[in-house]
């Protein structure tokens, strides 16, 4: 009696189980928020495939939005508890324009027309992420004091785009199936006749 070697049907056994997962765009900004004070954030859910992503954003300034001086507000971005980025920006304001947290190697483009371009790689779960954008206008920073919140009228922030790409779930094809289905028939069918 002669057996069929197992090692096709191990192969189409594993095939079974990995479907290849596409790159896609997770989420986009439906339009531009309206101009927001800095005790409002930003907050988006989106589901994913685990692995690499991209945030690409526009932060828009509104009034006097300051960099780092005595009126510090300072951008946090937020994914899943975690922050992947903050930094602080003149964006009308005065002030210094400065990275502060960047562990993924984010990409800052140059202030125009009170509006800032910032790309971030970042890690997506598989399933459900939770994206925050916020502001936060402290009373301290690092040893000096600061004027804190000071209201919409002088430091009003807001998104104009905001996209997250990466991966979906992997989805098998309903025609890849068939054919594997077909190609264990076969399989089955010459182990059958060679007995």
């Amino acid at each position: 009696m002669t057996s069929m070697p197992r090692l096709p049907l191990l192969a189409a056994a594993a095939l079974l189980t990995v479907a290849p997962a596409w790159a896609a765009t997770l989420y986009t900004l439906p339009a531009p928020t309206a101009a927001l004070d800095t005790t409002v954030s930003v907050t988006t859910n989106f589901a994913a495939g685990a692995g690499a992503g991209l945030i690409d954003f526009t932060l828009a300034g509104y009034a006097t939005l300051d960099g780092d001086n005595g009126y510090i507000d300072i951008l946090h971005v937020t994914l899943n508890g975690s922050e992947v980025f903050s930094g602080t920006w003149n964006l009308g304001g005065g002030g210094t324009d400065r990275v502060l947290f960047n562990p993924n190697g984010a990409t800052v483009g140059a202030v125009v027309n009170q509006q800032l371009t910032i790309s971030i790689p970042v890690t997506l779960a598989a399933g459900s992420n939770q994206l925050v954008f916020s502001i936060d206008s402290p009373t301290s920073f690092e040893g000096s004091d600061r004027a804190g919140f000071q209201g919409l009228g002088d430091e009003g922030w807001g998104l104009n785009a905001a996209t997250v790409t990466g991966t979906t779930a992997p989805v098998p094809e309903p025609a890849s199936g068939a054919l594997l289905l077909a190609g264990l028939g076969m399989f089955g069918w010459l182990a059958r006749r060679r007995r």
